[in-house]
């Protein structure tokens, strides 16, 4: 059976959403804030960043390692939130649905 190779709709915009949300977050990382916060935190984002950009990257091919890997890496954020005490419920909520839609393209990826 041959996959369906057009990437949909849905996907394309993760992407550019991941790719936005990893250029903010560098920002984060080398803030003022994020020092205080302990030295941990911004080593934590760092390596966030650069597996989120791998995880796009994968996702833009449509590989199923890289929606499960982004999933891990979205949950793993809200963790490191929460750890921070500064977890919102607004902050789970984009996460939520790229996983939502990550799932349900997730026969259409190899």
């Amino acid at each position: 059976m041959r996959l369906n190779t057009a990437r949909p709709p849905a996907i394309t915009a993760i992407c550019v959403i991941g790719i936005i949300n990893a250029t903010q977050m560098l920002n984060l990382i080398l803030s003022p804030m994020a020092k205080q916060l302990g030295a941990i935190y911004p080593v934590y984002f760092s390596l966030s960043v650069i597996i989120s950009l791998v995880c796009i990257a994968g996702l833009w091919f449509l590989k199923r390692w890289a929606a499960l890997a982004y999933t891990a890496i979205l949950i793993g954020n809200q963790i490191a939130l929460l750890s921070m005490k500064l977890w919102e419920f607004t902050a789970v909520v984009i996460p939520i649905i790229i996983i939502v839609l990550l799932f349900k393209h997730f026969d259409k990826m190899s």
